[in-house]
């Protein structure tokens, strides 16, 4: 197959690394991968390091007819067979010049929980342009059927995997003494993009309880955002002084994850977090919220803690359930490691995308698209 990915962000969020793993894995089947990427992006950068014909596009809105007459010649001369975009303003963009090239397999991949809004351009986007969707969990697909604007047959579940030879054991150690952290001393990390739908407050809140009972407690920032500045002065008023830390973007999370007693999810809205699979690989037990798939990839009591959203003296209470009750974080571990081993494997989900392509492409020459 001819596959050509569409994405519109500039940073790297779960979103990107699932068009990096796909795109990495169906090259290995022998495909055919180029990626439109936005102008100056880290996915544009990994894409050209893997190998794979790329090009850069401001993408700059819904009305850069520009992006789409380049994307459309490119698309065209590449004779794509096949085009999956992710995030609504790369969706509008590579659909309409999908078809401009004559590309009518036109796959949406969606991975977090708010539905598109029901608009004179969405229901044209999703009765014209877009033929099939995949979410990555039900609860999103659920959200999509919802507003009505695609039927049940249109939409595909193909949830997010891991490979465990990529979450490389080991690390932590090291990266305890470079940030200061003694052996000993309880530690959770929170890892992601320093922004509202993280629920980084929440997440300070509920830490300001844990280290009132576990004073040597120390809570890990790990990601880069616009909120930085804000979260620091946040965090300079829980005592004591430097029990949170704030490491900004890293490349060893896998390292980050080993040197973590516990890893807190406070997210507000969320798809499928990547970070969960990778703690689940590394056995670092996890509290998480219960919004969007998080469910979907954490039974409660039996693989990890779930806890309401917007709930910090809940979290606070599963963060000190893991942190002083060794035998249970440990059964969490095994229990969660077990489930991405059955449930989340990379290959799995390569398979399952490899398939959904196929069969759009199979539609299209039956005239059914």
């Amino acid at each position: 197959m001819r596959i050509a990915f569409v994405n519109s962000m500039r940073s790297l969020g779960g979103g990107e690394r699932w068009i990096v793993e796909a795109a990495r894995g169906l090259a290995d089947r022998g495909h055919e991968i180029a990626v439109a990427a936005r102008s100056g992006s880290e996915l544009a950068r990994r894409s050209r390091a893997s190998g794979h014909a790329t090009i850069e596009l401001p993408m700059s809105g819904d009305g850069d007819l520009g992006s789409v007459v380049r994307l459309s010649s490119w698309f065209a001369r590449r004779r794509s067979q096949i085009v999956c975009a992710s995030v609504q303003r790369a969706v509008r963009i590579g659909s309409l010049a999908a078809r401009l090239a004559r590309v009518a397999a036109v796959v949406e991949r969606r991975g977090l929980s708010f539905p598109p809004k029901i608009s004179a351009l969405n229901r044209f986007t999703y009765g014209r342009l877009v033929s099939r969707v995949i979410a990555n969990c039900a609860a999103i697909s659920d959200g999509l059927l919802e507003t009505g604007l695609l039927p049940a047959s249109r939409i595909v579940v193909i949830p997010n995997g891991i490979d465990p030879d990529r979450v490389p054991t080991g690390g932590g150690e090291a990266v305890r003494e470079e940030l200061g952290v003694a052996p000993d001393a309880p530690l959770v990390a929170i890892v992601g993009r320093l922004v509202r739908d993280k629920g980084h407050a929440d997440a300070f809140a509920a830490f300001a309880s844990v280290v009132r009972e576990l004073p040597r407690a120390r809570l890990l920032v790990v990601g880069d955002g616009k909120l930085r500045d804000e979260l620091r002065h946040l965090a300079s008023g829980i005592e004591p002084a430097g029990s949170i830390i704030f490491a900004g973007h890293r490349p060893d999370v896998p390292a980050i994850l080993d040197a973590a007693d516990v890893v807190a999810v406070t997210s507000l809205r969320e798809g499928m977090p990547h970070v969960i699979l990778e703690a689940m690989t590394a056995g670092t037990p996890v509290a998480a919220t219960t919004v969007a798939g998080i469910p979907e990839m954490i039974e409660g009591g039996r693989d990890g803690i779930l806890v309401l959203p917007d709930s910090p003296e809940e979290m606070a209470r599963a963060l000190l359930t893991i942190l002083t009750d060794g035998e249970r974080a440990a059964r969490f571990a095994e229990a969660a490691r077990r489930r991405v081993e059955t449930e989340f494997s990379l290959t799995g989900m390569i398979d399952r995308v490899e398939r959904c392509f196929a069969e759009e492409i199979e539609a299209v020459a039956r005239g059914e698209r």
